[in-house]
């Protein structure tokens, strides 16, 4: 696959930014070509289980809610998906094992991006080049800079992006960001958070097929997938690794449990909370970062259910600690070996917000700070329940990025914001993998170790 494709294209969208042009275009002013009766057309890249999901999200707003859409191509690079993916969406789908040919399309206007994450930002990217709309999963991609040069395009172009933590389309979130700017509960100081999950197999060795007489051959092109001969940002997606030699069926079924392809617990689960919680707090990009974890329990010493030594690498406990400047500390703890949680919250210095759902928040004053008697925000009730009344489903997601495309709203989970929630995310995985504390250089823009220089 040739990384320059395109270049011809980019390089103009480069001069017109110099002439101020197309820089200044946003995803709210520039100009949709279309209209609240035409049909909009998805390409989906990347039809694993999120992929399949997305899918059948997509059918559902299709047959049942009538939104004006269609499912016209399906792009994987393993071809028993597409199959699967023709079965869900219709027989009338076009089907590819090239992203490229899917993008050349003139009968798609979407392009869902479900694909490991270390292909995100390229397809993405070249998407918005394309002139295509963009459903991206989470994480938004696999690096800060990659994260950067997105942004950058994105805004070249104008093209909406609705980044893939669903849980943002919960209006409760947006509900707490206006109680806390109404000084709801004084000044904010820390969260808490934790995602928690245990099973005998280790977190993703269970999870979606798996193949084991899969080959790389024409029905599986394992050399697109790695992106070993793809750029971005000057580097390549991925390094080359054997099939045979280095558990090629492992790296391709389970992605997730390699530093090549994901994060982890960070990029695939803290995502999600980190994404709300930047939105309920409107979080600025962080001043430091650290982490701790380890594989304790799912080791070479554990044999997977497809019968291979478990040579995961992200880590089976992961926590992370993130100092915003001037606070708050945000606590997340990942546990993939044992599923007790921590109750979700908002803590300022006079009161404190318990997130019970993404419907649902109960609100308690700080008792030796507020007097709940004479204090008007509280009215004398001993505490307050904040409701939304949107869900943060995928559902609802796709109907923000319909909407923004029809009507020119915000979506509501944009690249401006989940860069920043890359930042802190990816932070999280440099401190773990390099044993540090990591801070962020607001005037360069990037990640660098604490100095040892108090």
């Amino acid at each position: 696959m040739e990384p320059e494709r395109g270049s011809s294209r980019r390089s103009f969208l480069r001069t017109s930014a110099v002439a101020g042009t197309a820089l200044a275009l946003s995803a709210r002013t520039y100009g949709r070509v279309v209209g609240a009766n035409d049909r909009i057309n998805v390409g989906a890249v990347g039809l694993g289980v999120m992929g399949t999901g997305h899918l059948r999200h997509l059918t559902r707003l299709r047959d049942q809610e009538k939104l004006g859409i269609e499912v016209t191509w399906l792009c994987d690079v393993y071809r028993p998906r597409l199959g699967r993916g023709r079965s869900i969406v219709g027989e009338h789908a076009q089907t590819t094992m090239d992203y490229r040919k899917l993008l050349d399309a003139r009968d798609v206007d979407v392009v869902l991006v479900a694909t490991p994450d270390h292909w995100h930002a390229r397809i993405a990217v070249d998407a918005c080049v394309a002139d295509k709309d963009v459903y991206l999963e989470k994480p938004m991609v696999h690096t800060i800079e990659q994260a950067k040069e997105l942004l950058r395009v994105q805004r070249e172009t104008g093209r909406v992006i609705q980044v893939g933590p669903q849980s943002c389309s919960a209006d409760l979130y947006d509900r707490i960001r206006e109680f806390i700017k109404e000084n709801g509960i004084g000044k904010v100081v820390l969260a808490n958070a934790a995602y928690c999950r245990n099973n005998r197999a280790g977190q993703w060795r269970d999870y979606g097929e798996f193949h084991p007489d899969a080959r790389p051959g024409p029905d599986l092109d394992w050399d697109t997938w790695l992106g070993h001969k793809v750029t971005i940002c000057g580097h390549p997606l991925a390094p080359y690794r054997d099939w045979y030699k280095e558990n090629g069926p492992g790296r391709f079924f389970q992605f997730r449990c390699y530093w090549d392809y994901s994060g982890g617990v960070a990029t695939d689960l803290f995502f999600h909370t980190l994404a709300h919680l930047t939105k309920a707090m409107d979080l600025p990009f962080p001043d430091r970062v650290v982490a701790s974890g380890g594989i304790w329990v799912f080791n070479r010493n554990h044999i997977t259910p497809q019968g291979f030594p478990d040579d995961r690498e992200v880590p089976d406990l992961f926590n992370m600690m993130i100092d915003y400047p001037g606070g708050p500390t945000v606590t997340l703890l990942g546990s993939m070996v044992n599923d007790t949680q921590i109750e979700k919250m908002i803590g300022g210095y006079e009161g404190t917000i318990f997130i019970r759902s993404d419907r649902e928040a109960l609100v308690v004053p700080q008792r030796r700070v507020v007097d709940i008697v004479r204090d008007p925000r509280w009215k004398g009730k001993p505490e307050l329940i904040l409701k939304g009344e949107r869900p943060g489903n995928q559902i609802e997601h796709w109907k923000s990025l319909f909407r923004a495309i029809r009507e020119g709203t915000e979506v509501t989970a944009p690249v401006e914001l989940c860069y920043r929630v890359q930042v802190a995310i990816s932070m999280g995985v440099l401190a773990y993998r390099n044993r540090c504390c990591m801070v962020w250089d607001r005037d360069k823009e990037q990640p660098r170790p604490a100095s040892s220089e108090t």
